[in-house]
């Protein structure tokens, strides 16, 4: 249970306005619906989509991939939407889009159908109430320290809790049934999504739609830092790592010899850890730095992708997964609050909108590029040794931010005295 004064949701001290919790409770239903419905089931239903359509493992991780595209281009739009109508209608259009979609893939005719749904609908109703959204409302009420507050609204409970549900539901009633279920989730989620409010009492909307709002120049200024295209590089790989890790594991799980029932418990895994993997990002900011725990994270998913490879039994293969699910969960987090640290809180939205469009060559490509070298190559180790090096070199990147970050805090505190 979270006490209070424990730091968890710390708001600014002039004034703690009561409704601050609840905010955070809406952001974090948002959040995982969006999450959950989407990532937390597809991993599931890949071949039950390939059989259905009759499409090999590469077209069929297409779908998740075309969500994540649109989400990352939908971001800047997310941002113009909040800036221009407030954060309540912008999430509130969100949940009845990815709704929507849902409801149409039940009756898709079609594999391209499902390509166009998963793209449109889904992917920009992602970016309009997912982690994007749900981040800056957290932000808002919890400054000046927002980092474990974020950390707990990107929690994914439900990437744990869905893949509990899609086995039975799709055995017993199909595709269908499925997304039937995902929808009404979505409805339910409606009134939650109605009671947002966009700022604490005290905060001027007019101000704090000016982190939504940064001028061209302001931006500009942004991307000519390296330290922005280091952050853009790093978060890409691990960001790609983690989506193609929670669309492929199942099917790794049966091609490494365990059932059906087996392997998707492998997806709840990853989901349940990725609960304390978000949290734990955060801690982990407060604790060693932002830059510090983006390396570690990208040592231990290189590092847990390699031995997953070699790996055939259900209590190893688990505890791997276990290690993606937290440090996939976990780097969204840190780049929120390494983008919020090094370019402020008024650039922190712009800044985000502008790193979810240029991590699309990472994040769109990985997952059905996985998806067909196991094809070419007949398995997945060739993937798992393609991002494992991918990741030594993210970890090197953020090594060396961390080091110029301490040396830059030293320059600070000398300068002081």
């Amino acid at each position: 249970m979270i006490e209070p004064g424990s730091g968890l949701f710390e708001a600014p001290a002039c004034a703690p306005d009561p409704r601050r919790r609840a905010m955070a409770m809406r952001a974090f239903l948002c959040q995982n619906v969006a999450i959950g419905s989407t990532f937390g089931s597809f991993g599931v239903l890949i071949l039950t989509l390939q059989q259905r359509f009759g499409v090999g493992r590469g077209l069929a991780s297409l779908g998740i991939a075309l969500a994540v595209l649109m989400m990352g281009i939908g971001s800047p739009l997310s941002a113009r939407m909040i800036g221009r109508y407030g954060l309540r209608t912008t999430m509130l259009c969100g949940v009845m889009l990815s709704g929507l979609g849902n409801l149409a893939l039940a009756f898709a005719p079609g594999f391209g159908w499902v390509l166009l749904v998963y793209a449109l609908p889904i992917g920009l109703g992602l970016a309009m109430f997912g982690p994007f959204p749900a981040s800056a409302l957290v932000a808002r009420w919890f400054q000046p320290r927002p980092a474990l507050a974020i950390g707990f609204v990107n929690m994914p409970v439900l990437v744990a809790l869905v893949p509990l549900i899609t086995v039975p539901l799709l055995r017993d009633f199909g595709l269908t049934g499925l997304y039937l279920v995902l929808a009404a989730m979505h409805l339910a989620l409606l009134p939650c999504a109605w009671g947002i409010i966009d700022a604490p009492v005290g905060m001027a909307i007019s101000g704090a739609a000016s982190d939504l709002a940064v001028t061209h120049a302001g931006a500009a200024r942004v991307v000519t830092r390296p330290l922005f295209w280091c952050i853009a590089l790093g978060s890409g790989v691990l960001h790609a790592a983690g989506i193609a890790a929670s669309s492929h594991i199942v099917a790794l799980g049966i091609e490494a010899g365990l059932a059906a029932q087996p392997s998707a418990m492998l997806l709840s895994v990853m989901g349940t850890a990725s609960v304390a993997g978000a949290f734990g990002a955060g801690l982990l900011c407060a604790r060693i730095g932002a830059p510090a725990t983006l390396a570690l994270i990208a040592a231990t998913t290189g590092l847990g992708w390699l031995v997953l490879m070699a790996s055939h039994t259900i209590l190893v293969m688990a505890a791997l997964t276990a290690v993606l699910g937290a440090g996939g969960a976990g780097v969204f987090p840190s780049i929120n609050v390494l983008v919020g640290e090094r370019f402020g809180p008024g650039a922190m939205v712009r800044t985000i909108g502008l790193l979810g469009v240029l991590t699309l060559p990472f994040t769109f490509g990985l997952p059905p590029l996985a998806g067909v070298l196991h094809d070419q190559t007949g398995g997945y180790a060739a993937v798992g040794l393609a991002i494992a090096l991918a990741c030594g070199v993210v970890t090197a990147l953020f090594l060396a931010v961390a080091r110029n970050s301490r040396a830059a805090h030293i320059e600070r505190l000398a300068a002081s005295f």
